[in-house]
């Protein structure tokens, strides 16, 4: 799942995203992001890998009534080498999600939904298995800040390789320096079990995000992002702790469609909710 495959996922709402903008002007209803970054890992404290990474998203924002919105989203993301350093890179996913919420001026609360495919095994015998979560989510907007969380249950359709009856939550902050300028941050947690040998294994992850997003573009909104992420992840196999911490650099550029360019409207007026990362909350090793 190469380039190809993120062409193909965020090409569908690319164009629902511009046939629906014209429809409301002055507010905006979907976004489009491509991008690249580096992937680098640990293993119980030894074994090293690394690899660069591409990803993509689409999200279309479709307002029910002046309070009931719906969005769907649709994201991907795959390790773009062959192998790693040192170490085969299989990493990658995709998948759809949805949310149903009522928003007004102080905030938004709803429910959310997503469904796709993780990968396991290595290049060349590469498997992947179904993830789905599900879950409530909500925003509260504080004048500059909007802040968020969202909480849930995950499960796969693997026992071997992937996390499986998990439950998870993330806590978010965003902060609007001006209309073109956005710092975020955000932290989770998940608990959930996997069952390799037979006998259900605990696993836990932390997660943690840091980002900055800038506005450019006049006659079509455009953004330029970097952001931050890490992950620490404990199996816990019968007394015997095994650990893998990860990190992620990603940069990119962010389309915005139907409004105005203004981030927070972008966010509080459109497609401003986001599904959880399937990839990253479903994995327990490599």
């Amino acid at each position: 799942m190469k380039v190809r495959a993120i062409a193909l996922t965020t090409s569908a709402l690319v164009a629902a995203a511009t046939l629906v903008a014209p429809a409301s002007a002055g507010s905006y209803m979907g976004k489009v992001n491509l991008g690249g970054g580096y992937f680098w890992e640990e293993f119980d404290g030894s074994e090293e890998m690394n690899f660069s990474t591409i990803h993509g998203s689409a999200s279309v924002n479709v307002p029910y009534s002046d309070t009931v919105n719906l969005q769907f989203d649709v994201f991907s993301v795959a390790s773009a080498d062959n192998d790693g350093d040192g170490a085969d890179s299989y990493y990658g996913g995709s998948g759809l999600g949805a949310h149903l919420n009522y928003r007004d001026e102080t905030g938004a609360l709803g429910v959310f939904a997503s469904l796709g495919r993780a990968n396991v095994g290595d290049p060349n015998d590469e498997d992947d298995f179904a993830v789905f979560a599900a879950g409530i989510e909500g925003q509260y907007f504080l004048s500059s800040w909007t802040l968020s969380a969202q909480a849930g249950f995950l499960d796969s359709d693997d026992n071997g390789e992937l996390v499986q009856n998990a439950g998870f939550i993330n806590l978010g902050a965003a902060y609007y320096a001006s209309s073109k300028l956005k710092l975020t941050g955000g932290v989770g947690y998940l608990d959930g079990e996997t069952d390799s040998t037979g006998n259900p294994d605990d696993v836990t992850q932390w997660n943690w995000a840091l980002g900055v997003e800038y506005l450019f573009g006049k006659s079509i909104p455009a953004s330029t992002y970097l952001e931050y992420r890490g992950q620490a992840i404990e199996e816990d196999n019968g007394g015997d702790i095994d650990e893998v911490d990860s990190h992620s650099l990603n940069v990119g550029v962010r389309f915005y469609f139907g409004g105005d360019s203004d981030l927070m409207k972008a966010d509080r007026e459109g497609a401003g909710m986001s599904s959880p990362d399937l990839q990253s909350l479903s994995r327990f090793e490599d």
